[in-house]
């Protein structure tokens, strides 16, 4: 069988020293088994972390035909071999395969658990497996479950949108987010402690409702992240999770539970992706991932490479980002620093269901004390 050579595109969590998954040779096993190996190796891999690669194949016309996990862990220097069983009348040689590559970690992600108040962080063994167990009816009713994002150097936006064109921006902490937007019965046991809501659709309230009517640099005043900064303590040591003594907000906003903003929620949307949708460069495919109409359950599609679901379609999504229009166009290097005009009247919000704000870098303006019924919010974390 004839080998062949295909250099793959990177998607690594974060950027600096990042981990490089190069394929040397896809070839077809030998007696016939419908069976291909990918040998590949890796380099940029630090030693005191298990890292993961997850192969993702096309077809010639960009279609998805699958991904390869096989509990693939990687290491510095060696030289690995996945195998793929191609669909019928599929010809290995006229594919491509993207290695996607992970960090495991004892803290990939945060779990909260709203009945105790209590926090507790897990590793990720694989992503699918991790996907597996959190898209589940406990993990979007009583307690929520966030996504741990590295630091790091990221690019997002498009030079097709003036407001949010093609640049890179520095996450200077690991943030997490949340993997579904918050549901109606999240929101009911935070704020009402009401246990009888078990509604898995997004909870629609104003921006100033769930944060609170101060400038979106300092903390929230009031709403569902008030009563989490307020509540949650690490599970193990006790020890509260928010300072809420702290009388000024550093420059790289670590001030908890909040909304992300716009940089980080198009990070997390992106999962490394560098194109203009998560289909890749046309919105055929976009069903995979979403619901096109607003007021779905979460979770009922596939989630993206960083197991965060519903990033198109579904629900458009609250940011942190207060402007108005015209302030918008700012770009923020740090993707922990909101816009924010102080008084502006309307906050930036990303994704949803509009056939014309389908791509990563898209979005627009709402009311902050008002607007739409129909935009939800993630929930995300930023370290003290």
């Amino acid at each position: 069988m004839k080998k062949i050579l295909m250099v793959a595109a990177l998607a690594a969590m974060g950027a600096g020293a990042a981990p490089v998954v190069e394929i040397t040779s896809v070839q077809q096993q030998y007696p016939w088994t419908n069976t291909v190996d990918i040998t590949y190796t890796s380099t940029g891999i630090e030693s005191n972390n298990t890292y993961y690669v997850v192969f993702k194949v096309q077809d010639s016309a960009g279609k998805e035909l699958g991904v390869i996990t096989n509990d693939l862990k990687i290491s510095q220097g060696s030289t690995w071999v996945a195998q793929w069983q191609p669909p019928f009348n599929v010809r290995y040689e006229n594919c491509s395969m993207t290695p996607y590559v992970y960090k495991g970690g004892q803290d990939d992600y945060m779990i909260v658990d709203l009945e105790t108040w209590q926090v507790s962080f897990e590793s990720m063994s694989v992503q699918e497996a991790s996907n597996a167990k959190y898209n589940t009816n406990d993990y979007k009713t009583k307690k929520l479950v966030l996504r741990k994002i590295p630091k790091g150097t990221y690019w997002i936006g498009d030079n097709d949108y003036s407001y949010n064109t093609r640049h890179s921006v520095n996450v200077p902490k690991d943030y997490f987010i949340g993997i579904f937007y918050c549901t109606q019965s999240q929101y009911a046991r935070i704020v009402d402690g009401t246990t009888s809501n078990t509604s898995t659709v997004g909870a629609h309230n104003s921006w100033n409702t769930i944060r609170g009517s101060s400038g979106s640099s300092a903390r929230p005043s009031s709403g569902i992240f008030s009563i989490l900064n307020g509540k949650c303590k690490n599970a193990q040591t006790g020890a509260v999770l928010v300072d809420l003594n702290k009388t000024a907000v550093k420059n790289d906003a670590t001030i908890g539970f909040d909304l992300p903003t716009r940089s980080m929620w198009e990070i997390a949307a992106r999962a490394g992706l560098d194109t203009k949708y998560i289909s890749g460069s046309t919105t055929t495919g976009l069903d995979k991932y979403g619901v096109q109409s607003s007021g779905s359950a979460v979770g009922t599609k596939d989630p993206n490479a960083w197991g965060i679901y519903d990033p198109v379609w579904n629900d458009f999504e609250k940011t942190r980002d207060t402007a108005n229009s015209a302030d918008l166009k700012t770009l923020q290097p740090n993707a922990f620093t909101p816009i924010d005009t102080g008084t502006a009247a309307n906050f930036w919000m990303v994704g949803g269901w509009s056939s014309a704000e389908l791509a990563f870098a898209q979005g627009h303006g709402d009311v902050k004390s008002g607007g739409w019924s129909n935009n939800s919010f993630r929930i995300a974390f930023i370290p003290e």
